[in-house]
């Protein structure tokens, strides 16, 4: 056995200690935004404990704002129905092999199908949903013969941790597994005999113990026992957790100390756990969701309040005569109260507090203006510029133009999900296919190992919009500076001009042709400029020799004597 299992799981109980300080903030944004999302590791009976919407929420304004942002980075970063990412070298285009952009195109269109017949799609929507409620999301990539899979992790269910780079790349997730899923999935050999004997004789097959699978650099724990060098350089071990004493520490669980049950590796970090945003070398992420929490809370409050008014208002609490108190008061509709119609002056039934029409419209204006508050912190307005069904053919320009302030504010959000998520998704996916033979074979048996991820997403352009206009208007001045001063076009490089503006509005790279079919083409046109020059000199020569001979000719056939200019020249020579 290459791990100390005692070490892997005070390992694992020092990650969880190390997360506890969310746990309430948690529960706090299930309750309020993500209902059913997270899953509280603490307590091994979750699975049985139904998560419908909380009882005492009166106003569901986080919960739908949370479903427009994960819909909205659903459409607006990875939408399933038009391109988000493009496979790009980088270098210089001369170096680029002959016939590789092209095989880059159809490298991407490979991956987009293969990840359409996976559940990308769908993990990935839960994923946004995570990162804008609880700040940080975990997902697991693998394959087999099957194909590629995505597996979300709940949150609560995961620990990770993070090297000297802010990098994450260690994760610890915990499952809770019958004994019979658990003789299902790994090597009989592994499991214990007290789970195994439950499956044998159908025993409390449904008994669920803790099972987690720890993925971390192998490199980490090397001197608790001899690694292979071929071992790959993420471990991945799968061991049953025992439970801790809290007097002594001793481990106590089932079938006695904590024991693995499955050991692996992977060739590089499976797992993606994105965040929304961090503070120098924070694990976790803070979400948009925590931070209108408090005016979340409020708004709970204030709906609770408004309802209340809203009732009074509709049923209100009455003062009723004293004489009805033997007959009692019908207040159904269509009911029947008797009284003594003698005694002057008295009401027989009045509302005692009736709020007043204002009030209501106060309070009713002032819950709008704390749901535009929650709105406007889960970027509502501009993510329902892709969820507007009248509006599904916007551009990344309008988009741009309309929502720039907003878009320089989640500018670096944008950049820490596709380097976190996206590029590491798509690295991961490319190595994965190659590994299993799914690629399309490269042009000259290139051996690509990895490539670059350029994205062409709405909002990835949305982003680029401001850049490619800038070289749009450039070109307009300088063309129209030439028409001055032609000189102004020497300083223009049009080459490094075509090449940009196409990277910033995202086109395939099969749009350029290759650097030394350019140069073939410029040094045929300028053969053939050449050859049409020589031609125009050739034909020019003939016309002039042309002219001359019939200048010669007409000379010979003029008769002298007769006043010609002939006989002029000639006299003046004489």
């Amino acid at each position: 056995m290459a791990f100390d299992i005692t070490r892997l799981q005070t390992r694992y109980e020092e990650l969880r200690l190390e997360r506890s300080g969310f746990t309430e903030v948690y529960r706090e944004i299930t309750r309020l935004f993500a209902p059913g999302r997270y899953r509280d590791d603490t307590a091994s009976d979750y699975h049985l404990r139904p998560y419908p919407i909380d009882s005492k929420l009166v106003n569901s304004t986080g919960v739908l704002a949370l479903r427009a942002m994960a819909a909205g980075l659903h459409g607006g970063m990875t939408s399933p129905v038009r391109p988000w990412f493009r496979l790009v070298l980088q270098g210089n285009p001369s170096e680029i092999p002959e016939g590789l952009n092209a095989w880059l195109d159809l490298t991407t269109q490979v991956m987009q199908a293969v990840l359409h017949q996976s559940n990308f799609y769908s993990a990935v929507h839960g994923l946004y949903a995570d990162l804008g409620a609880f700040g940080t999301g975990l997902l697991v990539e693998t394959a087999d013969e099957d194909g590629i899979h995505f597996h979300l992790c709940n949150p609560g269910e995961f620990v990770i941790d993070i090297n000297s780079n802010n990098e994450i790349d260690t994760f610890y997730r915990r499952m809770h597994m019958t004994a019979r899923q658990i003789v299902d999935k790994f090597d009989n050999k592994n499991i214990p005999d007290f789970i195994k004997g439950q499956c044998e004789h159908t025993r409390n097959v449904t008994a669920r113990y803790d099972v987690i699978h720890a993925v971390f650099p192998r490199n980490e724990f090397k001197t608790l026992g001899r690694v292979a060098s071929t071992d790959k350089p993420y471990a991945s071990v799968y061991f049953l957790l025992g439970s801790s004493s809290s007097s002594t520490g001793e481990l106590t669980g089932l079938g006695g100390k904590p024991s693995i049950l499955e050991e692996g590796g992977y060739d590089m970090f499976p797992a993606f756990a994105p965040r929304w945003d961090i503070s120098n070398s924070d694990r976790y992420g803070i979400s948009p969701a925590m931070q209108v929490l408090p005016d979340c809370k409020m708004l709970q409050a204030m709906t609770t309040t408004l309802r209340k008014l809203q009732h009074k208002a509709a049923d209100p609490p009455l003062v009723v005569d004293q004489s009805l108190r033997a007959t009692g008061v019908r207040l159904t509709p269509g009911g029947l109260s008797y009284f003594d119609s003698t005694r002057t002056g008295v009401t027989p039934v009045a509302p005692i507090h009736q709020p007043d029409a204002q009030t209501l419209q106060y309070s009713m204006q002032a819950i709008q203006e704390v749901e535009e508050i929650i709105k406007d912190g889960m970027y509502v307005e501009l993510f329902r510029t892709f969820l507007d069904d009248e509006r599904h053919n916007v551009t990344a320009t309008e988009i741009s133009a309309r929502q720039s302030e907003k878009l320089v504010l989640l500018g670096p959000v944008l950049e820490r999900l596709h380097k976190e998520l996206l590029q590491p998704v798509i690295q991961r996916t490319f190595a994965l296919m190659r590994e299993w033979g799914a690629l399309p074979p490269p042009p000259n048996n290139v051996d690509i190992i990895n490539v670059d991820v350029a994205f062409e997403s709405v909002l990835a352009q949305a982003q680029r919009a401001s850049l490619s206009a800038n070289i749009e208007q450039g070109v307009v001045f300088v063309g129209n500076l030439a028409q001055m001063a032609p000189e102004a076009l020497d300083l223009l490089n049009a080459d490094s001009t075509v090449r940009a503006y196409l990277d910033r509005i995202a086109a395939p790279a099969s749009m350029l042709r290759e650097q030394n079919e350019v140069e073939a083409i410029r040094q045929q046109r300028a053969e053939q400029q050449a050859q049409q020059q020589q031609m125009a000199m050739g034909n020019q020569a003939l016309a002039e020799a042309g002219a001359l001979a019939d200048a010669a000719k007409t000379m010979g056939e003029t008769r002298l004597g007769q006043g010609s200019v002939l006989d002029n020249l000639l006299g003046g020579v004489q």
